[in-house]
């Protein structure tokens, strides 16, 4: 059996920061789906697209107002960056380059 993801990714779109847990089975399936490759893939090799994806569909099965199209979401994203817990703490101090403004 395929070892579980788990983290969180926290974006700000206009000014209004969100913390997405992306453990879900409906995120990690919609991944799946979307990119025809395992979630796994996110903790071996992640891409920025990953990380906007999983923050993306994460919100919106969370019910948090995210755009419907995903390029709008990416559109509409001012940063983006995995964090450790549901607080939005940094994964690492220098969070390891996976922080970026789009």
């Amino acid at each position: 059996m395929a070892e579980a993801v788990t983290g969180n990714i926290r974006f700000t779109i206009g000014g209004v920061p969100h913390v997405v847990d992306i453990s879900s089975i409906k995120a990690v399936v919609q991944f799946e789906r979307h990119f025809d490759t395992s979630a796994q893939v996110l903790s071996m090799s992640p891409r920025m697209e990953y990380i906007a994806f999983m923050a993306w569909t994460a919100a919106g099965n969370a019910g948090i107002e995210v755009p419907e199209e995903f390029d709008d979401f990416l559109d509409a994203v001012d940063e983006i960056e995995v964090v450790d817990d549901e607080d939005g703490r940094d994964v690492l101090p220098t969070d390891g380059g996976q922080s970026a403004e789009l």
